[in-house]
């Protein structure tokens, strides 16, 4: 019996009970954007030429409260794929390859095996290991609906469309794409309105309307994609789903736990045949708009919804249309380390506040990567904060610290220029939001608890990030990971070094790492000296908490500075990737106090897969040339 067959056979067993054949099963096709956020099309307000997406919009259904897992590519498209967080994979961190484990396959190997022909043009990006089987018939820039063996099977055919990636902000590429637009498409730095969170130069408003001309180009692309299925005949037979990644690629955007990062254009165009498929929660048609929560994370069981195949219990994201489509009350996200720089923030939306928490409170408001000083916007934040000219509402990169909390009324502050977590009339909101965060942490497993080093290390000893805390005794797993995130969550709360003084000695690697934080980041804010209570741990047996030991005792101007740069020293010739790059960005971060270890950094020969230690490399080379090898100012030729 071929595959095809059995999925005939099996259509009973399915939760939706339709007399249609098999081969009268709805096609799929998903066009995704990279670094879009919604209110940039035309039909969700925004000031970019989109007539195509207008119209799809005005056909279909629009979703105005849709949101990415994580504000950049990889780690969204983890979740995407899965079906199921990146935190609870292992897979948030940028570029970290985590396994999955053997049950979690792509959303697409579901439908392949029910019959479908599955085909990906072209971006894969999972941010996991290549064990991983997403399950593709086709996967490559020739991918497309019309090598399916027949033409009566059905299709799950996806496009990915780059050209409002970040990178086409990048040196001559935006002028490449205006000459390609028609008149009308075309927009000057007077026709755009700068939001309150950047300041109002003319480097800003020309990459604005270029944003604007790059989402025109989008539009050109998807119509060529859509006029593909009416000249087959198929745009009856076909569900269209569009939706961007995250959110734009320029600062307070990609990367940012913001609306701007976050929320995401999500049109579903449903042909009038297949209606009865694809009930909103509460039995409404899919046309017109919706505020319902969404989460990408939802859009793999919401096509195995429409198709009638099983979603397995191990996706965490639910059906957001047809059969067992369920509204969500919160939409959880979250970011860890983008490219080299660190990061730990977790997300919570609700129908009308957007909570953040900040894990790492010591970060300032410019944490970019290298990768962002491509575009104009970047370094022009950067040179009109050195001038003193951010406006008021820019706060959030000209701070120098974070807040453990902050709360946003979205509906009523879209831009997030007020924080409400002080405010006392929003302490519920506050409480609420918190918690919420803290439970779905709990319940998930959420990996991100474990400096990347640990989890890395201890992933690769269980098989997998995931069964880390899933493949050993529950209750187990339970005291081990509250021990940890209670440790975190004081971290952030700003507890004092005393709360953290036991800790330190813990049996667990996680937890001494976080108390180490805790400790210097405690003498931090009060001006103390954490020499007595860190230096025991620069000779710790866990690398990770040698390094956060040397961090703290550095970033604090401790009296055991000689040490700590001692024990820096010691982990720079190590052969652990991630160990490596843990050290090597704490050095370069922590500036003129790591000098001495310049020379020995820069002079390690690092492979390509080691992409982000060779960055920061090059980043302390170019430190030694600009001040030579004796620390004063190099002498240019």
């Amino acid at each position: 019996m071929t595959g095809w067959s059995l999925f005939a056979c099996l259509i009973p067993a399915f939760a939706v009970c339709l007399s249609a054949s098999a081969a009268e099963w709805p096609n799929i096709l998903w066009i995704s954007a990279e670094d879009l956020s919604a209110g940039t099309l035309g039909c969700y307000g925004g000031g970019a030429h989109t007539p195509r997406l207008d119209r799809l919009a005005a056909e279909g259904l629009r979703f105005d409260a849709a949101f990415s897992a994580a504000p950049v590519c990889a780690p969204s498209r983890s979740a995407i794929i899965t079906g199921v967080m990146p935190t609870t994979l292992g897979s948030l961190p940028m570029r970290c390859r985590a396994t999955a484990p053997p049950h979690v396959v792509g959303f697409p190997k579901l439908l392949r095996d029910a019959g479908f022909w599955c085909t990906n043009n072209a971006k894969t990006d999972y941010n996991l290991a290549p064990s991983f089987d997403a399950g593709w018939n086709q996967s490559s820039g020739k991918a497309h609906w019309r090598n399916r063996p027949t033409r009566d099977q059905p299709f799950c055919a996806v496009f990915n469309l780059n050209v409002t990636h970040e990178s086409g902000l990048f040196g001559d590429t935006p002028e490449k794409v205006r000459t390609s637009l028609p008149t009308e498409a075309r927009r000057e730095a007077g026709d755009v309105t700068v939001p309150p969170y950047y300041p109002d130069t003319p480097v800003i408003r020309r990459s604005l309307a270029q944003r604007l001309e790059l989402a025109a180009a989008l539009d050109a692309d998807v119509g060529r994609i859509l006029d593909e299925l009416d000249a087959d005949g198929l745009a009856d037979d076909t569900i269209v789903f569009f939706w961007g990644d995250h959110g734009e690629g320029i600062p307070h955007g990609k990367r940012s736990l913001t609306e701007h990062g976050l929320r995401v254009p999500l049109l579903v165009h449903v042909p009038e045949k297949w209606r009865h498929l694809a009930r909103l929660p509460g039995g409404g048609e899919p046309i017109g708009t919706t505020s319902q929560l969404v989460s990408l994370l939802d859009l793999g069981p919401t096509v195995l919804a429409l198709a009638a195949v099983t979603r397995p219990e191990w996706m965490e994201g639910r059906p957001f249309l047809g059969d067992g489509a369920t509204a969500r009350d919160v939409v959880i996200a979250a970011r860890d380390r983008m490219d080299a720089p660190p990061g730990f923030g977790r997300s919570a939306r609700d129908a009308r506040f957007r909570y953040v928490r900040n894990f790492f409170p010591w970060l300032d408001g410019d944490d970019l990567p290298d990768y962002a000083t491509g575009v104009a916007i970047t370094n022009e934040l950067r040179a009109v904060r050195t001038a003193g000219g951010l406006p008021p509402g820019a706060t959030w990169f000209a701070r120098t610290i974070r807040p453990g909390d902050e709360l946003y009324d979205v509906t009523r502050d879209p831009d997030e220029l007020r924080d409400l977590a002080t405010d006392p009339n929003h302490r519920g909101d506050l409480a609420r939001l918190r918690e919420a965060v803290r439970s779905w942490m709990r319940d998930s497993f959420d990996t991100g608890i474990l400096p990347e080093p640990i989890l890395r290390a201890e992933g690769r000893k269980a098989g997998s990030e995931w069964a880390i805390f899933h493949g050993s005794d529950a209750a187990v797993a339970r005291a081990r990971y509250d021990a940890i995130l209670d440790t975190a969550w004081a971290v952030a709360d700003g507890r004092d070094a005393a709360f953290f003084a036991d800790r330190l000695a813990s049996d667990d690697a996680a937890v001494r790492w976080w108390a180490v934080a805790g400790t210097g980041w405690a003498a931090k804010r009060s001006g103390g000296d954490p020499t007595a209570a860190l230096t025991p741990r620069l000779v710790d047996t866990d690398p990770a908490v040698r390094i956060a030991a040397a961090t703290w005792l550095l970033r604090c101007g401790a009296a055991a500075a000689d040490q700590a740069r001692a024990a820096f020293a010691a982990e720079i010739p190590t052969t652990d990737p991630d160990i490596r790059v843990a050290a090597l960005v704490a050095i370069d971060d922590l500036g003129e106090v790591t000098r001495p270890l310049w020379p020995a950094a820069a002079a390690l020969d690092l492979g390509k897969s080691e992409e982000y230690s060779r960055r920061t490399v090059e980043r302390i080379r170019q430190k030694v040339r600009s001040t030579g090898p004796s620390g004063a100012a190099a002498v240019k030729p």
